[in-house]
């Protein structure tokens, strides 16, 4: 059985028109009373997208700045030109632009011991190894390279409290060196009971390399 069609009357029409009508009111209403307030919320979005993107690419131009200025540094220390070497780092120092602040610092040390000013680069890998807020894994490079410097003249309580930030943490990359050195002061010192004590625990460690474990038999086998 067919369903019989609705027709279409005039007044189905006028009640469409009064709906129509009664919704743009309604818009109308609404955009009266929130009108402003939307047209601002919009206003900071876009403005918000824009800033973001603005800051993003003036953040990695920026960086693209100092990326090349410390390769300039570098080139500059290849080339045997130290005292523009240490000028061009301190320039990136002094804007103190993050990681390659820290970097600089770290290089001057670095084009000052190639220029045999000893004294003045353990200066500043004191002055880093003694900043909790420097970068951690640099932090941690400046600790072990002035210990390897001072290991023949420090004292044993000098080299512990110095490597003391790597020796408290038995997963820093650097932990097993800062032992090494630490056993190797021992040995120094006479101490052969202390540095084989230490030696048969580093020999315990699974994440030690293998070369490391092989010197460390060597140096058991005539302590």
């Amino acid at each position: 059985m067919k369903k019989e069609k609705k027709e279409y009357t005039m007044q189905d029409a006028f009640i469409e028109e009064v709906d129509e009508d009664l919704k743009n009111e309604s818009l109308k209403k609404m955009w009266d009373k929130y009108g402003t307030l939307i047209t601002v919320c919009i206003i900071l979005v876009l403005t918000a997208a824009v800033s973001y993107e603005s800051l993003k690419a003036w953040y990695i131009r920026r960086a693209e700045n100092w990326a090349e200025a410390y390769t300039v540094a570098l080139s500059l220390q290849n080339q045997g030109r130290y005292d523009e070497s240490i000028e061009a780092l301190n320039s990136i120092i002094d804007h103190k632009f993050g990681a390659y602040a820290d970097l600089a610092k770290m290089q001057q040390a670095n084009v000052l011991l190639e220029n045999q000013k000893q004294d003045e680069a353990l200066k500043i890998l004191s002055d880093i190894a003694a900043n909790s807020g420097f970068n951690k894994q640099l932090r941690d490079v400046a600790i072990i390279k002035l210990a390897s410097y001072k290991q023949d003249t420090a004292s044993l309580e000098e080299m512990q409290e110095l490597l003391q930030p790597i020796l408290a943490n038995p997963q820093n990359a650097w932990y097993a060196t800062a032992k090494d050195m630490t056993a190797l002061i021992l040995v120094r010192d006479g101490k052969t009971e202390e540095a084989r004590e230490l030696y048969d625990e580093m020999l315990k460690n699974k994440d030690i390399s293998d070369d490391l474990k092989n010197r460390i038999k060597d140096i058991l086998s005539v302590l």
